[in-house]
């Protein structure tokens, strides 16, 4: 039985996107608390932060700010994991999701992660799709090339959650700079007796910036699109 649920948020430098991340989740612990009484904590880890990304977030009552130094997105995100963990209760009970600081999630995320949890769900895998300002040609691109179903095969640590005791029983999250989602999840997948839920219910949207935060990333995987979504024009 889930009693605690906690949102972990890595954040370097995003000042022009972690009021819009914690305002949505924000409505998602709103409707989880309206539906089942569980307030969710939020856990924004500062790593290396040179903006005003920390005085942004420090407006927004109830979350929690770890500071780090080391512009690791593994590293931030096994921070925050260690911060909530470490708070007491036990991690059977403790669901923990995550997203990033340029994603926005859903309202219902929070309630069905929890739903998912109590029917004995261990890691929940959701989905992604492109925030508001990608060009016509490469947002088809990009849509033609992802399920975006149930039982879809996408890795995204900006829609994730697992439950307290199978993070730990997995070493939990790796200390890389790129792919600690995927790295995860095959530790999962290997592990063979836990129970995994693609779903695409909940989708998160995302940023379409054209820069790299971290290597191989997500707007490095938009830009990749862009010669093939030209062509297509």
């Amino acid at each position: 039985m889930i009693r605690r649920m906690a949102v972990i948020v890595p954040a370097a430098d995003e000042e022009e996107h972690i009021g819009d991340c914690l305002a949505a989740i924000d409505a998602a612990q709103a409707y989880l608390y309206r539906g089942t009484g569980i307030r969710a904590q939020t856990v924004v880890v500062l790593d290396r932060c040179q903006d005003q990304t920390p005085v942004i977030a420090s407006r927004f009552t109830g979350v929690d700010l770890v500071t780090l130094d080391e512009r690791n997105v593994g590293l931030a995100r096994r921070a925050g994991a260690h911060q909530v963990l470490t708070g007491g209760g036990r991690a059977s009970e403790l669901w923990l999701a995550s997203t990033d600081a340029d994603s926005q999630v859903p309202a219902n995320w929070l309630r069905k992660m929890l739903a998912e949890a109590q029917a004995g769900t261990q890691l929940v895998l959701g989905t992604v799709l492109p925030g508001p300002g990608l060009r016509a040609a490469l947002r088809r691109d990009w849509l033609s090339r992802h399920h975006l179903r149930d039982g879809h095969p996408h890795v995204h640590g900006a829609n994730l959650g697992i439950r307290g005791d199978t993070y730990l029983a997995l070493g939990g999250w790796p200390s890389l700079r790129a792919g600690e989602d995927v790295e995860l999840v095959r530790r999962a997948m290997a592990a063979g007796h836990l129970r995994i839920s693609r779903t695409a219910a909940i989708p998160v949207l995302t940023s379409p910036r054209p820069f790299n935060r971290v290597p191989h990333g997500f707007s490095g995987y938009l830009r990749d699109l862009a010669p093939a979504a030209a062509l297509a024009q």
